[in-house]
């Protein structure tokens, strides 16, 4: 908000010094602000602008300016509210109400969800308040209307409207401020000024145009664009490509010209060097050496298995199998004649067989495992059987177990297992050796031959094999068979392939160079080509990487460091020091000037921020409620005087949370705040109001002519904010009414009782009013302090002597219809209306005597 207080410095004098830095349009923009107060218009901003473009020319296309120091006069005006009317779709407030405000003070009394908080939220919409959050809410239980409300007002006298639709704004009660419970926790916090004290709004409007200034820089460079797309067109490692990957405001149209001339014979250069180029035939090299490679392989492949043969089947391996095969024979016929012996005559078939032989070594494994060390002994069973054994059973399985203990046997099955060993490292041995590729050439049908020589290895292992598989090695007298010719064959194939090899990468190498340089020089021409017809685009670039690399250097011209450097001086000079000494004034106003608060302010954006600390504690951390609420109100009322504007203080339950002698305090400091600017009170503190009551009927504010203005604000079922007469909320009148009523009615769905219950309430509340005004003078009255000692000498003793006995037995009778059977040692009778009619009668017979 524009606002303002006098000050011992001109605060134009901070502004021209920062704009002495800034050159012409620096003054330019001071001189603008100053006359508007206001964010420039979109054409000034760009004659600020152009001003400061010509002065990074060499020579100037603008007439020169000239400035002298702006004066400035800080904007003052009285804004007073007149009424707030017509209210609709705003929460559950009803229509038809006209809330209308006193030129000083304001009080709008309501107990809790009568409305009293729809009717500020509307006025905080339209101001301004350390609380930011302005959501209200349509009456969520009813229908839908959109929201809208008139409010009437002045401007130093002048009457206008404004209509409110919870979005439109008017520039003048923007002005407004409000204060409420969500405030103190936010006025508390490390924040901004709600107030822009002393013209401070200037440093936040230069601010802000530095930062419109600085898009407008920003948009001047995106106007020149530097970037080229068509880059990766060009060849790698070219000089053109080169030369555009370091282009920059350095480069020169020369060295352009020198990289992108092409000429005619350029153009048959290329075409030359294109025709070489594809003449190079490196893709069938490539695909010969990789057959080569391939065939060098197999041939690999081949040697290893023959060279693993000769490892396996040769003359020692099988000089040892036919060995082995000899002692077999020997070791098998020994084991045989000891069973012939054994079983000669006793008619035992079958003996020589295999089988017969697994028979018994069974059967000897058999009495291993079932521990008979000492079988057959003597009397002993048969363990197959279970039958008794005869001597000569015993006697020829003794035989048998001797035999089998015997250690032919076992020399017999090590031989075997080396026997097998050997057979079947034989049969691993490959005899099928082909080739798949074409090393020994292609046959008619274009498939692979096979030597002659590797036929007949794969023939004679074969053979080999066959006689080791059959056992009919004794057929072969002599092991012949000569791997190293087989070796020797292969190995000088390989060696022929690899000399192929050899002489088909280097004939590729030179191939290779060549094809390199030749794609070297084409790629040049090509992209000299290219760049030929991009010489105008080229040379534009490099002109706004000139303007640009110019235009970067001056950004900070627009950064807001300069004018936040600026407004923390000015600061400092015109609001430390009086903000300090008004904020412990108010303090003391409020009973809390023993707490000491360490202020500091910085700046941010031109705005000035202030943080609050107690022993470099946050006061939220350590302070009461009460206190809170109390530093946050001293720091509203702080922020207020230094604002020059004087306009509507709105204050929504400002009291909550403070004790009975605080709440005077506040509401004395209301009062006089009233006496320089509007203020609206909302509150449903009894004690604030009376407080506020009994201070408009005092002398020195009639005196001093401050206006006071009481509204109730009640609730019926469907609808808050239903406007009254404050007076009325505790008068006999009001409670008159209500009894009267309640006599007048028909139960009509209630019970007597009930209404006579609800009607002894009236009655006594009318009864305690009539002895606070009536009896004893307002001598004493609830919800105030102090006794007002000259009204009692119009007590009237003897009278009050006269009827008290009869007034208290209608009280009681009040209490005792009310509590209804609360105290179960009494026996109860529900109250009649006629008995409330009669005690009626009878209070105003007493009432009169005193009135009268």
């Amino acid at each position: 908000m524009a606002s303002s207080t006098a000050a011992k410095k001109e605060i134009i004098d901070f502004l021209w010094e920062w704009s002495d830095s800034h050159g012409d349009w620096g003054k330019m923009l001071v001189d603008l602000i100053i006359k508007t107060e206001a964010p420039l218009q979109q054409a000034e901003r760009q004659s600020i602008f152009d001003n400061f473009l010509d002065s990074l020319r060499s020579i100037k296309q603008l007439p020169t300016l000239s400035f002298t120091k702006p004066t400035y006069s800080p904007t003052s005006k009285t804004i007073e509210l007149n009424c707030l009317k017509n209210v609709t779709g705003v929460n559950k407030l009803a229509k038809n109400q006209s809330l209308t405000f006193s030129k000083n003070i304001t009080v709008i009394y309501g107990q809790n969800g009568t409305g009293k908080t729809g009717y500020g939220r509307i006025l905080k919409s339209l101001g301004f308040s350390y609380d930011t959050n302005n959501t209200i809410h349509h009456n969520i239980l009813g229908v839908r209307q959109p929201k809208s409300a008139i409010v009437e007002y002045t401007v130093n006298g002048v009457s206008t409207s404004f209509h409110w639709n919870a979005s439109a704004k008017s520039p003048d009660l923007t002005n407004l401020s409000v204060f409420n419970n969500h405030c103190v926790q936010a006025s508390l916090e490390d924040r901004h000024l709600i107030v822009s004290p002393i013209g401070f709004h200037l440093f936040n409007l230069v601010s802000g145009e530095l930062v419109e200034l600085s898009s407008l820089l920003r948009n001047k460079v995106a106007a020149h664009p530097v970037s080229i797309s068509w880059m990766d067109f060009l060849h790698s490692g070219t000089q053109q490509q080169k030369f555009m990957e370091r282009l920059s405001k350095a480069s020169t149209e020369q060295e352009l010209l020198t990289l992108s001339t092409y000429s005619l014979g350029d153009e048959a250069e290329l075409q030359k060097k294109q025709t070489e180029l594809s003449s190079l035939n490196q893709e069938l090299l490539r695909t010969q050496i990789r057959n080569l490679n391939t065939q060098n392989e197999e041939l690999n492949n081949v040697l290893i298995r023959v060279r693993y043969a000769e490892s396996i089947l040769n003359t020692e391996n099988w000089s040892k199998l036919k060995d082995l095969n000899s002692k077999i024979i020997e070791l098998s016929l020994k084991t045989q004649k000891g069973i012939k012996e054994i079983v000669i005559g006793k008619g035992i078939e079958f003996y020589e067989t295999r089988e017969f032989n697994s028979f018994i070594a069974a059967a000897d494994k058999y009495l291993k495992l079932l521990n008979k060390p000492d079988y057959p002994a003597q009397n002993e069973v048969c363990l197959y059987c279970r039958q008794p054994l005869e001597s000569a059973a015993r006697d020829l399985l003794l035989q048998y177990k001797i035999l089998l203990n015997d250690k032919t046997q076992e020399t017999l099955q090590q031989s075997i297992l080396q026997q097998n060993t050997l057979i079947d490292s034989i049969k691993s041995i490959e005899n099928n050796l082909t080739f798949t590729s074409p090393v020994f050439g292609l046959d008619d049908n274009e498939k692979a031959i096979q030597p002659l020589l590797i036929q007949q290895y794969n023939k004679i292992i074969s053979t080999f094999k066959e006689k080791v598989v059959k056992n009919l090695i004794e057929e072969v007298p002599l092991f012949d068979l000569a791997y190293s010719e087989y070796v020797t064959f292969l190995e000088l194939e390989m060696n022929r392939i690899m000399d192929l090899l050899v002489a088909k990468n280097t004939t590729l190498q030179g191939l290779a160079e060549a094809e390199l340089q030749l794609k070297s020089e084409s790629d040049e021409l090509l992209d000299r080509k290219f760049l030929s017809t991009k010489m105008e685009e080229i040379k534009l670039v490099i002109q706004n990487m000139k303007i640009v690399s110019v235009l970067n250097s001056k950004v900070g011209e627009f950064n807001t460091a300069s004018i936040s450097r600026k407004t923390s001086e000015a600061r400092e000079e015109l609001v430390r020091l009086n903000f300090n000494l008004l904020f412990q004034k108010e303090l003391k106003a409020l009973r809390k000037g023993d707490i000491k608060i360490d202020l500091n302010f910085g700046t941010e954006r031109g705005s000035s921020k202030i943080t609050q600390r107690i022993n470099a504690y946050g006061l939220a951390d350590i302070l009461s409620e009460g206190e809170q609420k109390a530093i946050a109100l001293a720091e509203f009322l702080t922020e207020l005087q230094l604002d020059n504007i004087k306009a509507p203080v709105i204050f929504d339950d400002p009291v909550n949370s403070l004790d009975h002698r605080i709440i005077d305090e506040v509401g004395k400091r209301l009062i006089e705040l009233s006496k320089t600017r509007q203020v609206i009170i909302f509150t449903h503190s009894i004690l604030l109001l009376n407080s506020l009551i009994q201070q408009s009927e005092l002398d020195t504010s009639k005196q001093a002519g401050i206006r006071f203005l009481f509204h109730s604000v009640s609730k019926n079922s469907n609808e808050t904010g239903i406007i009254g007469e404050v007076e009325e909320i505790n008068s006999f009148s009001n409670y008159k009414k209500k009894l009267e009523k309640i006599l007048e009615s028909k139960p009509n769905g209630r019970t007597e009782t009930s209404l006579a219950i609800e009607g002894y309430g009236h009655l006594r509340s009318a009864m305690e009013i009539c002895v606070e005004e009536s009896i004893l003078k307002r001598t004493i009255i609830r919800y105030r302090k102090s006794v007002a000692f000259p009204a009692l000498l119009r007590v009237e003793g003897s009278k009050l002597d006269q009827h008290k006995s009869d007034l208290n037995d209608i009280y009681e009778k009040c209490c005792v219809s009310i509590a209804g059977h609360s105290s179960p040692t009494e026996i109860h009778t529900d109250p009649t209306l006629q008995e409330l009619r009669d005690d009626y009668d009878a209070f105003k017979s007493i009432r009169s005597h005193f009135t009268n």
